[in-house]
């Protein structure tokens, strides 16, 4: 029996039992719950990742195509879970950062395979930006399927770089610095109306190119 399967048993079986009180066991059951839900999602941590953000039921089979990026869009998408197990659970504070961080490192694997096996061509550096963000800016100025992806995933890049630690002079005392928090309701609201759209414009991209 695998731990899935030990999960679920425990849960029937605490369900079922009269020598447990009520408030006792929606304790217990919640609590297998939420560990059933992270084993389940760590299963494939990327599909469970784009299916849970997008909210599409069917999605391109990324695994397919992107071979050895996969592993490392996985890692990416396990760190995302490990923080935060719902996309809808989002919240306004430092972790908003990290879970921002390592979506678009697991989204950057898309990127650059779409780059290189769909659109065949090489990485150029764009302007000031740096090698990531260069390939979102790259996608959104080829006029392409997956154009709108860049142009989001550009726009979000700029966001995480905005929640990085910022000083700022002390009103109370000129000679000292102070840190100045993100405005991680602002950041919040940007990414759960966009990221969706970011991901669901490659899976459509993805899907058109190799039918």
């Amino acid at each position: 029996m695998s731990y899935l399967d030990t999960l679920l048993d425990t849960r029937n079986s605490i369900e079922a039992s009269s020598d447990i009180e009520s408030n006792h066991k929606l304790i217990v059951i919640n609590l297998i719950e939420k560990e059933r839900s992270i084993t389940a999602a760590k299963e494939d941590p990327f599909y469970y990742f784009f299916t849970d953000v997008t909210s599409r039921q069917k999605v391109f089979n990324f695994k397919s195509e992107l071979n050895e990026l996969y592993d490392a869009a996985q890692e990416h998408a396990d760190c995302c879970i490990g923080i935060y197990i719902s996309f809808s659970q989002l919240e306004a504070n430092t972790t908003l950062h990290n879970w921002l961080s390592s979506a678009i490192r697991m989204v950057d694997c898309i990127a650059l395979h779409y780059l290189q096996e769909v659109l065949n061509e090489e990485s150029v550096k764009q302007g000031d930006a740096g090698p990531e963000r260069s390939r979102y800016i790259q996608i959104n100025r080829r006029g392409v399927k997956a154009e709108r992806a860049g142009r989001i995933m550009e726009n979000l890049y700029a966001e995480r770089n905005k929640m990085e630690h910022k000083v700022k002079n002390d009103p109370n005392n000129p000679r000292k610095k102070i840190i100045q928090l993100p405005k991680y309701k602002r950041v919040m609201k940007n990414i759960k109306k966009r990221f969706p759209e970011a991901l669901a414009s490659f899976d459509d991209a993805y899907k058109e190119h190799y039918g």
